[in-house]
């Protein structure tokens, strides 16, 4: 089974061809494939897949076999592999998700602007001694301010992380981040996800931290998000409009995986 592994800021993903995963469990195949000590490693699994309202349609499931609504960072990965794999033509992609339709430009070197859709906020909620903010951006977050970036290299990520994305107040899961903005135009977040533990980086929960701090007047747009693997860059103008996420898509290394 042919693959190839790229990553977003750190985010890594391992890209099937729809022709190589047919008829192949694919909750147990991300299970397997994902595994950093008896598989290849990554975050999660992405399937180029046909579509017939867009270029291209993007399946994903997270390293624990469950399937998510969308991936930031994993859809600017599929964008540069499905141009690079002659799957569309052209650098304007329309890509299907289980979160709806995203456009996605994709540059010279590989990176791309995604329209991510508007942000919607659920309100605050107190869990485990932190305020959280709850945003969707087509997937689930609670995001929590804190004081300083000392304060957010600090946090106990593995503890506090997988309490809050199982809590019974959200009946799906949630994605994590804990976030500091002190009022310009960087934000540091770091993110505990949803069915994959503690990444390196995360493309939508960039965007929602990103909405979040501007929405709370604590940050300016365009917002660079300083996450452990990398950089990527929200704009957003706080309005109904959509909001924008640009960020790199790296190829790591090709492969065979055998089942």
């Amino acid at each position: 089974m042919r693959f190839t592994k790229m990553h977003g800021a750190g985010n890594d993903f391992l890209i099937f061809d729809p022709e190589e995963v047919e008829g192949v469990d694919l909750p147990a195949l991300a299970r397997r494939a994902c595994e950093r000590h008896f598989g290849v490693g990554a975050d999660g699994i992405l399937v180029a897949a046909p579509s017939e309202r867009a270029d291209v349609r993007m399946v994903y499931l997270n390293s624990d076999g469950s399937l998510a609504e969308m991936c930031g960072n994993g859809i600017r990965c599929l964008a540069r592999y499905a141009r690079d794999r002659g799957l569309v033509s052209g650098d304007a992609l329309l890509v299907e998700t289980a979160s709806g339709m995203k456009k996605v430009v994709l540059n010279p070197d590989g990176s791309s602007r995604v329209e991510m859709g508007s942000p919607s906020f659920g309100g605050e909620v107190h869990l485990h001694g932190y305020t959280f903010l709850r945003v969707s951006m087509g997937n689930p977050h609670a995001v929590a301010f804190l004081p300083s970036a000392e304060d957010v290299e600090e946090i106990e990520l593995r503890r506090i992380g997988p309490k809050v994305e199982r809590d019974p107040l959200f009946s799906g899961g949630t994605n994590v981040e804990f976030a500091s903005a002190g009022g310009g135009g960087s934000v540091r977040m770091r993110i505990w996800e949803r069915g994959a533990g503690e990444t390196l980086a995360s493309g939508s929960g960039s965007c929602a931290t990103a909405a979040a701090a501007l929405r709370e007047g604590l940050a300016r747009s365009p917002v660079r998000v300083q996450l452990d693997g990398g950089v990527v860059v929200v704009e957003w103008d706080g309005g109904e409009g959509p909001l924008y996420m640009s960020g790199p898509a790296e190829y790591v290394c090709e492969g065979r995986l055998l089942l």
